[in-house]
This record gives C-alpha cells, structure tokens and sequence, in this order.
C-alpha cells in the first residue's frame, strides 16, 4: 500500500465535469475503497481518501480537506501500455 500526497488545485484549473467532494470530519476520509493506495494532503499530510485505485483518483476529483481547507487534486501518473485493472468489487457485505 502506498500513500500518495495529493497536489493543489491551480487557480482557473477546472476541467470539464468536475467535482469537488468535502471532507466534513477530519478522522474519517472522504472515500474509502478496496484498493491499496491512500491519499493525503498535500498541506497538512490528512487522509483524505483511503484504499482507492489510481485510475478513480483523476484529475475531475477534488477533495477539500477538513482540516487546512485546501482543495486537493491527485497527481496523474502516466502508465505504459493498457492501464491497470482496477479489483473487482467483492458486492454489497451479506451478497454471496
């Protein structure tokens, strides 16, 4: 698992169809997933987004942090080839 620190959005840096979610409570990430890798910011270091894949985290999702305020982007990371498959969903818990 890797922990990966998120970048600051630039002023007028707003791409087509984006969004930005708001952490309200500083204990608990804004996203939680299955993935390995987690999101910090890149001010104050606060987990923001827990076991999530790199192809979720992209440049239309903003998070801005309950602590600092500022307003995170992940860093896209360019891969050779086809990109890596995301895991499958394991289905609601109690759905065999």
């Amino acid at each position: 698992m890797a922990t990966l620190k998120m970048r600051e959005v630039e002023e007028g840096e707003v791409p087509y169809g984006a969004g930005t979610a708001v952490q309200e409570d500083p204990d608990r990430p804004a996203f939680n997933g299955a993935a390995e890798d987690d999101y910090v910011c890149v001010k104050c270091g606060n987990l923001l987004a827990h076991g999530m894949h790199q192809l979720q985290m992209n440049e239309k999702l903003r998070i801005k942090c309950a602590v600092c305020g500022t307003v995170n982007v992940a860093v896209q990371v360019e891969f050779e080839g086809p990109p890596p498959r995301m895991p499958a969903w394991p289905g609601p818990a109690g759905k065999g």
